[in-house]
């Protein structure tokens, strides 16, 4: 364990400069031209067996074959980044207007190209095969690029599959575990209700939307607080409420825009009933009319037990007891990771990034950053859970 510790922070500027290209030059989902190049190239450069591009889109596969035969195990890193202009004042800063790396999926793949030169200068000790798995489009829900990947026949024979997303709510280097539902599955809905415009002063020769819509919405919220077992876990958001032209019309139309975040599938079922018995009771009752869009996006991201108790025990021998935290509690963000683990083994960890004595910005965010020595930290990770669960028989 020391020698995987040791040989990942001597390749810290390697990692460093790699993970600044792709801070740069960030692309977003099923755009990601010029990274996944970068990637292919990145993997060669490394020593991988076989390099296979263009899979599911843009995926990039890296195959790293062991002295001696045995099981097949993956590795996971997503390549996209999202439509935010980044606001932080840094060198490597985003060089393409209006996306930016704000996920760290940037330190993503660094981390899993750094495990891949791990991997290969230890390959005599690796028993079987490790596939590095590089995918775009995590960030294009519903759809997402892991069902690409798992349909381009490329990991029909992998055992179990690893990955690991940076995280802002742990501490600096902490490894974040938990079996069972670690992430929430994401639905996406949007509601048109369709009223009847009149004068201001004369509401009762209309259908106000806008009255309408503001009730949908605070009937919504009830969904989770009187139908959701309190010790489950759902979350309701109306992102969007538009309506109305003028501030003396009743609004003819009301449109609302949100997203239902569940971990169990039954409750996931519930609220999306339970959304469209509230429409129809609201149309009947006001004489409006209405459509619903319910898209099922990413299930909830489920660790198998045993997949995730071996991640934890390689965790403990790089970086200590101390630095490994059980998680107690799933987090509502989705990834599409889970659709790997409903058809194959494996676990998904979370690396902590925050920084004593710095402000820690969240996911997502315009200023999302993180300090660079987490890369080996990823890279180590990685390749030792990798060579751990092929050592296993």
């Amino acid at each position: 364990m020391t020698k995987i510790v040791e040989s990942a922070k001597a390749l810290m500027p390697k990692l460093v400069e790699i993970r600044r290209d792709f801070h740069e030059y960030p692309e977003t989902s099923q755009n990601e031209v010029e990274t996944s190049r970068k990637v292919a190239s990145y993997l060669k450069e490394m020593g991988c067996d076989q390099v296979i591009e263009n899979v599911g889109g843009h995926g990039v596969i890296g195959i790293i074959k062991g002295k001696k035969n045995g099981k097949t195990v993956a590795l996971r890193a997503d390549m996209d980044a999202l439509q935010i202009q980044e606001m932080n004042d840094v060198e490597y800063k985003s060089r393409n207007d209006g996306v930016m790396h704000a996920c760290g999926h940037d330190n993503h793949m660094t981390g899993l190209l750094g495990a891949a030169k791990l991997l290969c200068q230890n390959r005599d000790e690796i028993c079987g095969t490790v596939k590095l798995v590089f995918q775009p489009a995590e960030e294009f829900s519903p759809v997402g690029g892991s069902r690409g990947m798992l349909e381009s026949g490329y990991l029909d024979d992998i055992g179990a599959i690893f990955g690991l997303h940076v995280w802002p709510d742990l501490p600096h280097g902490t490894v974040g575990i938990k079996a069972g539902p670690l992430m929430a599955a994401t639905d996406h809905f949007t509601i048109t209700i369709h009223g009847k415009t009149a004068h201001g002063a004369k509401p009762d020769q209309g259908i106000d939307a806008v009255v309408l819509g503001a009730q949908f919405v605070m009937a919504a919220q009830s969904i989770v607080s009187r139908k959701v077992n309190p010790l489950d876990n759902a979350v309701v958001t109306f992102g969007i409420f538009n309506a109305g032209t003028r501030y003396n019309i009743i609004a003819g139309e009301c449109v609302l825009d949100g997203t239902v975040r569940t971990l169990n599938e039954k409750t996931r079922d519930m609220i999306e009933e339970t959304m469209r018995k509230l429409l129809d009771g609201l149309c009947l009752q006001s004489g409006a009319t209405a459509d619903i869009v319910y898209g099922r996006g990413y299930p909830a991201l489920v660790n198998h037990a045993e997949d995730a108790a071996l991640v934890r025990r390689t965790a403990v021998s790089l970086f200590g007891e101390e630095n490994v935290e059980d998680v107690q509690d799933p987090a509502m963000p989705a990834e599409d990771f889970s659709f790997y683990l409903k058809e194959k083994k494996g676990a998904f960890v979370w690396l902590g990034t925050a920084k004593e004595g710095k402000e820690v910005w969240p996911l997502h965010n315009s200023r999302f950053d993180v300090d660079e020595d987490i890369l080996w930290r990823g890279a180590a990770l990685l390749a030792q859970t990798a060579m751990d669960y092929l050592a296993e028989k």
